[in-house]
């Protein structure tokens, strides 16, 4: 069987997989230990490293009962088919927790320094510039139009790639 995953209700995703598992289906959940801070004390608790996932086995005529399950959103999707995860990945994924600890999972933009990108909309749809800067969700971008050189600050989502 291949692995998916589920889009879970925020904060969900220990409890989903408890119920799936109660319903049969093989459940991953990697989950860490880190410690927390309050106002007045330290504590250790387990958390989930992927927010809102969760990762199973279940055959397509099981994905029915998947979706029935109080705390699941959906299956995450690719190409409007319900993707499917190698078991190589989620050993990955398995040796990698083993090895490490208090990990952090930053999603990939697919931008980065140097890039060619043309701007999509706005007053300068159509040009094409060098990216020199990436901060949270904007690019600045020189662009070497009409011979001079303008730095422009624009959403990453109005950037497509050269």
């Amino acid at each position: 069987m291949e692995w998916k995953a589920v889009y879970t209700k925020p904060r969900h995703e220990k409890k989903v997989a408890d119920r799936l598992q109660a319903k049969g289906i093989t459940v991953y959940c990697p989950v860490q230990t880190v410690l927390k801070q309050w106002s007045d004390r330290k504590k250790k608790v387990t958390e989930p490293v992927f927010r809102s996932y969760v990762f199973l086995q279940c055959e397509e005529a099981e994905e029915l009962k998947v979706l029935q399950t109080q705390g699941v959103v959906s299956f995450v999707r690719y190409l409007r088919k319900v993707a499917t995860i190698r078991e190589q990945e989620i050993e990955k994924i398995r040796d990698f927790l083993g090895n490490y600890e208090n990990i952090e999972i930053e999603a990939i933009e697919g931008w980065q320094v140097g890039d060619s990108a043309r701007i999509q909309e706005g007053g300068m749809k159509g040009l094409y510039g060098e990216l020199v800067e990436i901060k949270g969700h904007k690019a600045r971008l020189i662009l070497n139009e009409m011979g001079i050189q303008l730095v422009a600050e624009i959403p990453l989502g109005k950037l497509a790639k050269k």
